[in-house]
């Protein structure tokens, strides 16, 4: 099954760095096309073969609830309401083609891998197409390669836009793999190591040329927060690698960008971040965040339950949000942004209590996870994210995964074969040990009437 959870990883990263629609109806493209069907094929596995737990309720529980209750907002602005210019079944389709397909990103992950081996593979999957696509990015704009759907210029801005959606996107998904490269470069020796930090040059690359403050605080923010927490298992010698790993790396970058670039990022964050002024500072943001919190607070009870899902776009506003969390708070009020914020907090929590068990081979991309999850997390607070969500999910259904497998015994599918019997194994031995008896095989008693061989 790992093998084909690649497939969706292949289908979205074409679309996103050759900018293919991959259309094939009102909310249905080859992208989700291909997940449900793998969706399918899932399910009829754990129908037909068992061995699956219902795990991670809470995860599960809010995903439902996010969807039931933009479902339900949809429906009351629609119906009830009738905002101007609000179409409910265009809305409808935007629920579906992103909470929902979401939810089932992360579920097909998350249930699809069964093992660490799984996961560890679809996590440098991930990795390796999100650099493959950046390198393709950077070497249209510098003019090394032309491929027909790649842009060839930087945006109006000056910034590179990658292919993620935008620069502030692409910035945002930078970040949170960026220690996955440190994780895996130091998993291995050799080639394979200089490969993984080859790998994390080209994404700090495009991290330089996207420009993005937001992305650069969230990296300023997290990390230090990230290696803090994990002071006990990470030492001043491995924080000074994990830290100053990606600092060099952004160094020897700056020889590859170009004088504009490095201008451009001089400029945007020696010169606007000395502004005294909050608008210049922000870039604009703040005059934006307080329209919008003027207009829920024109209707107080906006505040709870948002004024629907999909409406912002209906209110006039001449700009983006900029804040994934406020978009939440907008649209679905209080309701949707806590529920959001316990999901993802449930997600960082469990990854963050698994890594004291974890054996050494799943501990650094553990840890990564939390760094990289974490600073992304951070950078919704700058941008309005939308198509970096499908890696980030499925980086988040795997790591869960991966944390559950090393934090206690859990029912494997039966093409684990004998890594799932030595998985159950490893876990009676450390019980016993616990116990203060020893590992052995027990024979069964013998019958009444008979003499024990």
């Amino acid at each position: 099954m790992a093998y084909l959870l690649i497939l969706p990883v292949l289908v979205y990263t074409l679309s996103d760095t050759l900018g293919l629609p991959l259309s094939l109806g009102p909310g249905l493209s080859l992208k989700n096309g291909v997940m449900y069907l793998l969706a399918l094929i899932l399910a009829l596995r754990i129908a037909i073969r068992g061995g699956y737990k219902f795990e991670m309720q809470t995860v599960q529980v809010c995903f439902a609830l996010l969807i039931a209750y933009a479902f339900i907002s949809v429906l009351v602005a629609g119906l009830l309401i009738h905002y101007d210019s609000y179409k409910i079944v265009a809305s409808a389709i935007t629920l579906k083609t992103t909470l929902i397909d979401y939810a089932v990103i992360f579920g097909l992950y998350f249930y699809g891998t069964r093992s660490v081996k799984d996961s560890l593979f679809i996590m440098k999957a991930v990795v390796i197409a999100v650099t493959i696509s950046n390198a393709i990015s950077i070497g249209s704009i510098e003019g090394l390669i032309n491929i027909p759907g790649v842009d060839t210029v930087p945006g109006e801005s000056g910034r590179v836009q990658g292919a993620f959606g935008g620069s502030n996107e692409t910035a945002a998904l930078v970040v949170c793999i960026l220690p996955l490269y440190v994780a895996f470069a130091r998993a291995r020796r050799g080639l394979w190591s200089l490969a993984w930090i080859c790998g994390g040059l080209v994404s700090i690359t495009m991290l330089l040329m996207n420009v993005s403050r937001g992305a650069m605080v969230a990296m300023l923010l997290a990390y230090p927060l990230a290696a803090y927490s994990f002071r006990k298992y990470i030492s001043g010698r491995q924080v000074l690698l994990w830290v100053g790993g990606p600092v060099v790396l952004a160094g020897s970058a700056f020889s590859l960008v170009g004088l504009h670039f490095v201008t451009l990022f001089l400029a945007r964050f020696v010169g606007e971040s000395g502004a005294t002024d909050v608008g210049a500072l922000s870039s604009g943001r703040s005059g934006i965040w307080l329209r919008a919190l003027e207009k829920m607070m024109s209707y107080p009870i906006t505040l709870i339950s948002g004024f629907g899902w999909n409406t912002y776009d209906t209110m006039a506003f001449h700009f983006a949000t900029h804040n994934y969390y406020l978009l939440l708070w907008f649209e679905i009020g209080l309701v949707g942004l806590l529920t959001f914020l316990v999901l993802v907090w449930r997600i960082l929590a469990t990854v963050r209590a698994s890594v004291s068990p974890a054996p050494t081979e799943a501990r650094g991309p553990l840890i990564a996870f939390v760094f990289g999850f974490g600073a992304f997390l951070i950078a919704l607070f700058f941008s309005g994210v939308s198509q970096p969500w499908p890696y980030v999910w499925i980086l988040a259904g795997v790591a869960l995964r991966m944390a559950i497998c090393v934090s206690g015994p859990t029912r494997l599918t039966q093409d684990n074969g004998d890594e799932g019997q030595r998985a159950e194994r490893a876990f009676a031995r450390a019980a016993d040990a616990k116990r203060g008896t020893a590992w052995r095989r027990r024979e069964p008693p013998a019958r009444v009437g008979t003499r024990a061989r």
